[in-house]
């Protein structure tokens, strides 16, 4: 596969700043801060047998960013210090750290932080997000052109913010995509064969939209079917990560949970009221 199509691979596979579902849309009257924290007893009349007192939850929001200026990556390391968590949840694939915090922040962003930070710390980190399991799980909520238009899309969208790509590079790259799309997007394999087919899909189930390779990324899906899939890949990460955080919590242990901003749960999810730092 060549270098285009890898980068577009990788896109489609992350579920970085909002390269798909708005998941856990968060409101607050502090939605300006950089980040949203909040602290979780575990709740509910079963809890209090079965959970020690020791167990609680973090949430911490964060953007993508490579600046080590920007104030978030202090109040991360603040917010890791107070909270004292025996085990960190993380979102992206977990590609290491480097040799120091600079480095790790300019080549990884908040992600490769997050994990410096745990192993600084001697605490375990793991990946929250699936997206193998996420598409599995769409994969059975729509049909094969539309799960393949959804897709593309997006990897279309994360490629063009990364790369400032022009219209006949972004053209080229979709055309790579599609034609590898076989190793990512498995099912759909007789749909959407070539560009031609893929620009046919997307006047045909878009036909009120902007040019394909012009869609902004992170702006709200307008065509129904992408609503739908997005509501539904909503409704599986946030079940998943009430699972999984449940788990944790069930077991004493401190979770700190650090997603990006658009992806904070509700409060009303853990049954409690989530404060912002000063």
């Amino acid at each position: 596969m060549k270098t285009t199509a890898l980068l577009l691979a990788s896109a489609l596979l992350l579920p970085a700043a909002s390269a798909f579902a708005q998941s856990f849309a968060f409101t607050a009257p502090q939605a300006d801060l950089q980040e949203l924290v909040g602290c979780y007893p575990a709740a509910g009349p079963s809890a209090k047998a079965t959970t020690p007192a020791a167990g609680s939850v973090t949430f911490f929001g964060v953007e993508t960013s490579y600046n080590t200026q920007h104030e978030q990556f202090a109040r991360l390391r603040q917010v890791f210090e107070a909270s004292k968590p025996t085990v960190v949840l993380f979102e992206k694939p977990d590609v290491g750290i480097d040799t120091c915090e600079s480095l790790t922040i300019t080549r990884l962003g908040e992600s490769g932080y997050v994990r410096y930070l745990a192993q600084q710390h001697g605490v375990r980190a793991e990946r929250l997000d699936d997206p193998e399991a996420e598409y599995a799980y769409l994969r059975t909520r729509a049909e094969a052109t539309q799960l393949k238009l959804y897709y593309l899309l997006r990897a279309c969208q994360q490629y063009r913010q990364n790369t400032g790509a022009t219209k006949a590079l972004t053209m080229k790259a979709m055309q790579q995509l599609i034609a590898n799309s076989a190793t990512f997007l498995p099912g759909t394999e007789g749909v959407v064969q070539n560009l031609d087919a893929f620009t046919a899909a997307y006047r045909q189930h878009c036909p009120t939209s902007c040019q394909w390779w012009q869609r902004p990324l992170g702006a709200p899906a307008t065509e129904a079917f992408m609503q739908h899939l997005d509501d539904e890949l909503r409704a599986f990460r946030a079940q998943r990560l009430s699972q999984q955080v449940a788990t944790h919590i069930q077991a004493g242990e401190r979770v700190l949970v650090v997603l990006d901003r658009s992806h904070l749960p509700a409060p009303a999810t853990y049954a409690a009221t989530m404060r912002a730092p000063r």
